[in-house]
């Protein structure tokens, strides 16, 4: 049987922002000082080397990895880069369980960094140009029968699905901005944070209109950050920290839509079979329950979907999370709290980035060092997607023993 994997250092250099005059490879260098520098090993023990495909145009062929190993003097055993949208940064982690688990390696370091946020104008401007973005919708994401049905955004699909989500649970516009405000609470502690001032449901409900009924303060922010994770096998782990978090296990499902999840989800748009499978799926191989789930954190770029994938993962039953919301169970003191550090609504999401962010801030719950600290947690949740939740990825962890 294949031993065990822990996390045993992070970084994060600084907050979730706008840094167009930092390169990505200097930003990666900085995540990755900041990673080792939590731990006694030295970059010489780092046998492993693995990031996150990002949306900056010119190293697109990967080989700004080898500018990091330049810099850094690194001679890695085992190298990758891995590209699924925003579920790369999962695939990355996976990789380099693998590796581990495989023999190959003992120690990998997986780190992202994006400057999403500096050089959005300059992507759609090439992108128009090339006409990637048709008059008629966004080819570049879709195929050419769905493209009259989405515009130059994903934002309207997701409005779609969280309309649809009203109509089937009762939830309302007001239980949407709970969520964003439960999530600006967890920001306001954590310094790497991009929005940290404090929030209230007025004021959500008051922000501009984007695609009823999304407004401007339920919609995550396309920034720039840099994370990066320390990752160990167990005989390696224990020399290391006295505090390893174990990943026990992970599921992982992909549809068969392209962006629109048109093709499995069970006749509702708001139920989105590949999230729900992911789950099943990690549950099963770890002989975990949901009700065993003390922390979470959850990819959900707007906050309707705050409320949908709780359900999808197994965490509160169909329509529960109305109550959910209502009642504080997913606060820092409830029963199963969520994105105690601003998620992607408050912390920022550059989205090659967020996977990275996710494990961090579980991993901080489970060593006992959060900003916001939920009480004696063992196991902890972390879900990735990609597209609009066509792909994911759940990981399930375990404080250190």
């Amino acid at each position: 049987m294949p031993g065990r994997v822990a996390v045993v250092g992070y970084g994060v250099p600084f907050p979730c922002g706008q840094y167009p005059k930092t390169t990505e490879v200097e930003m990666a260098l900085e995540a990755i000082k900041a990673a080792l520098g939590s731990t006694p090993l030295s970059k010489d023990e780092v046998e492993g080397l693995f990031s996150v495909a990002t949306i900056e145009p010119d190293p697109i062929l990967g080989l700004d990895m080898h500018h990091v190993t330049t810099y850094l003097r690194l001679e890695p055993r085992s190298m990758a880069r891995l590209s699924l949208g925003g579920l790369s940064g999962g695939l990355a982690v996976k990789y380099a369980m693998n590796e581990i688990q495989l023999g190959h390696i003992s120690t990998a370091l997986v780190y992202a960094a994006s400057r999403e946020r500096s050089i959005t104008d300059e992507i759609v401007l090439r992108a128009m140009k090339h006409r990637a973005f048709p008059d008629t919708g966004m080819r570049l994401f879709e195929p050419v029968s769905t493209q009259p049905y989405i515009p130059f955004s994903a934002i309207p699909i997701y409005a779609l699905s969280a309309r649809r989500y009203m109509h089937e649970s009762g939830a309302t516009e007001e239980h949407f901005a709970m969520a964003a405000v439960r999530n600006r609470k967890g920001a306001v502690e954590n310094p790497w944070a991009a929005f940290r001032e404090p929030l209230t449901v007025e004021e959500v409900m008051k922000s501009r209109k984007i695609a009823t009924p999304i407004k401007l303060l339920d919609c995550c922010a396309s920034l720039d950050g840099a994370a990066a994770i320390v990752l160990a096998s167990e005989e390696k782990a224990r020399k290391i920290t006295d505090t390893p978090v174990w990943i026990r296990g992970w599921g992982e499902h992909h549809d068969k839509s392209t962006f629109i999840p048109t093709d499995t989800t069970q006749g509702s748009i708001c139920r989105f079979v590949a999230a729900e499978t992911a789950a099943r799926r990690a549950y099963e191989k770890t002989g975990l329950a949901p009700k065993e789930v003390d922390v979470a954190d959850i990819y959900a770029p707007f906050s309707p979907q705050e409320l949908i994938l709780p359900e999808d993962l197994g965490l509160f039953p169909r329509g529960g999370m109305v109550r959910a919301i209502e009642e504080g169970e997913t606060d820092d003191d409830g029963r199963v709290p969520i994105n105690t550090d601003g998620g992607v609504t408050s912390r920022g999401h550059p989205f090659s980035v967020t996977p990275i962010y996710e494990f961090i801030n579980i991993v901080r719950q489970l060593r006992g060092e959060a900003a916001r600290q939920v009480k004696d947690p063992r196991i902890g949740l972390i879900h990735v997607e990609g597209g609009m939740v066509n792909s994911s990825m759940v990981f399930l962890l375990e404080a250190g023993g």
